[in-house]
């Protein structure tokens, strides 16, 4: 089933704008409408110096020696108005977004939303067939509440969540799409989310990371059953299989441990995949916390868009 209701989240930050154009391009090719949601709860976690959705610029104060930006020595200068309130970043957004769906010619709605960020998104993706979102930026002044809102939202909202990286550009998603397949409910979930993704002629791959020695008994790969379903659904599908290596002291020096992120973001590379597909948060929460873990590694460290789905 084809997205038709597609929810974006939106911050007013450069990661806001990639996830809107990403959603964009999602609905323009499924015919979706689109609704934008400004979580207040993010725009209070931080004060940005600039609105990227409309290219505007809010001055810090006069810049000094070396570009550091100080209060005004002599002769003065005219006080730095106070930043805006977080409906009014919001209420700028929203006509931001306004303006882009008038361009593309898209139906939808915008709306902010107070309380918890985590709680305001999954209630209104409920209702929605698709979340957009950005990664959390490291180094961000509110990263630790995006991320906590991100990780709610693929707890909570019980709708799948794709996820876009602050960094770079993203052009097609759904042409090449690699899944990381272990036999789990949320791998599974997640596979089959990933079909309302897919654009025509699409190539798919399942990749199964292996720990361990391959088991005597097998006589296939571990994906191969979920591929053949797949392809049922009329997309051309493989399965393959990575091995991820722990890390093992060898004449004094110690080899870097081969993370089952490291191997799904390798391989994505290397077969120029351009969207990763995941179950999210496989362990306990709090085992994920505690060790790790796939989820959190992509949260981290992910170079394509992530469809994750719990």
């Amino acid at each position: 089933m084809r997205p038709k209701d597609i929810l974006v989240v939106l911050d007013g930050t450069r990661q806001s704008a990639v996830s809107l154009r990403v959603a964009v391009a999602l609905a323009r090719r499924h015919g979706a409408r689109i609704e934008g949601l400004c979580p207040l709860g993010l725009l209070a976690a931080r004060d940005p110096p600039f609105d990227v959705l409309r290219g505007e610029v809010t001055p810090l104060g006069p810049p000094s020696v070396g570009g550091i930006y100080a209060p005004p020595i002599a002769p003065p200068e005219p006080a730095v108005p106070a930043p805006d309130s977080p409906p009014e970043r919001a209420e700028r957004i929203g006509e931001a977004f306004r303006e882009e769906l008038g361009r593309s010619g898209l139906d939808g709605s915008y709306d902010s939303a107070v309380g918890r960020p985590g709680e305001a998104v999954a209630a209104r993706a409920r209702k929605s067939d698709l979340i957009v979102l950005g990664q959390p930026e490291p180094g961000q002044t509110a990263a630790t509440a995006h991320r906590h809102m991100v990780e709610d939202v693929l707890l909570t909202a019980g709708r799948p969540v794709l996820i876009v990286p602050f960094a770079g550009e993203f052009e097609t998603v759904g042409a090449n799409v690699l899944i990381g397949w272990r036999e789990s409910p949320e791998a599974a979930r997640a596979a089959h989310d990933a079909l309302a993704l897919v654009e025509a002629g699409a190539k798919l791959t399942l990749l199964t990371v292996r720990h361990g020695p391959i088991p005597a008994e097998r006589t296939e790969l571990p994906g191969a059953g979920m591929a053949r379903h797949l392809a049922r659904h009329g997309v051309k599908t493989a399965s393959d299989e990575a091995v991820a290596e722990a890390s093992t002291p060898a004449s004094f020096v110690v080899r870097p441990a081969v993370t089952e992120t490291d191997v799904l973001l390798n391989y994505a590379s290397d077969v120029g995949a351009d969207l990763l597909v995941v179950g999210a948060y496989g362990h306990s929460r709090m085992r994920e916390l505690v060790l790790g873990g796939v989820t959190r590694g992509l949260l981290g460290h992910m170079t394509l868009p992530v469809l994750m789905s719990h």
